[in-house]
């Protein structure tokens, strides 16, 4: 077995994630990765038998922690598809990461010429029984991926109203809303503000992310295109629920009372 991936023991009551692929199956510990790809290097090789040169080499990889799994796009060509059970698929781009929360199963899809090949990740054993993450789990783990006890609760409502659809529709409604509809559900919670306003906080709680937490995938510029969110929206949410700082408890915070807390920052 290669490093990074865990022996093939019963799961049991071990708080690991399962990966399995066809009748393979590897065992994650926090902390631990697993690559998977069309080369011999890849603890997990898909699309060799036949070889599928729609399947890069080394096609990506699946990183451990405490509350989930990342799942690292080592492409640069292909994107990888995640597909939860249940909740609306969504693409992880070249080089790009996204997480598994807040599904406790997913299958991670890479399409080559031949064939879909699915990778289940099944983190459902990291979710039973644990606290909030505030740290890193050690000094090698991805930076940006953990919860940020610091951040103002009204940004952490913003976002709260941003992910709601996500955490709470399924199908073709489960969209990451516009900012006009973001300020429409902070509206219909007590919390009136202008699209205007929606998406000066947004701007300025992404510039906060990437410069005080090391949180460098949400660039772009903040223009809707065709009506729906630009790509750095999408982004942000996505990283609040693939991170932890929005939780299906964090939407309780829609119906609290405003406060003053801008020395939180």
């Amino acid at each position: 077995m290669p490093p990074g991936a865990s022996d093939r023991e019963a799961p049991g009551r071990r708080r690991c994630a399962v990966v399995t692929f066809g009748r393979e199956q590897a065992l994650l510990d926090p902390g631990q990765s697993l690559s998977f790809g069309r080369g011999r290097a890849n603890g997990l090789r898909i699309g060799h038998q036949p070889e599928d040169l729609g399947v890069p080499r080394a096609a990506g990889r699946l990183e451990c922690r405490t509350d989930g799994v990342l799942v690292h796009n080592a492409s640069d060509k292909i994107d990888l598809v995640v597909r939860p059970h249940p909740g609306p698929e969504y693409r992880v781009e070249p080089r790009g990461i996204a997480g598994t929360q807040p599904h406790a199963v997913v299958k991670v899809v890479v399409v080559g010429r031949l064939g879909a090949y699915g990778l289940t990740v099944d983190a459902s054993a990291l979710r039973v029984g644990r606290p909030t993450p505030t740290v890193s789990i050690d000094e090698h783990g991805t930076v940006g991926f953990d919860r940020i006890e610091c951040m103002r609760s009204s940004d952490r409502r913003m976002l709260a109203a941003l992910c709601l659809p996500l955490l709470t529709r399924v199908g073709p409604r489960a969209v990451v809303p516009t900012y006009a509809e973001v300020a429409t559900i902070l509206s219909a919670h007590g919390h009136p503000v202008s699209r205007a306003t929606v998406r000066r906080r947004l701007d300025e709680l992404r510039t906060w992310l990437g410069h005080e937490h090391c949180v460098d995938a949400l660039v772009g510029d903040g223009a809707e295109t065709g009506g729906r969110p630009t790509e750095y929206v999408q982004r942000l949410a996505r990283w609040a629920i693939a991170s932890g700082n929005v939780t299906p408890e964090d939407l309780d915070e829609l119906d609290t009372q405003p406060e003053d807390d801008a020395d939180r920052r």
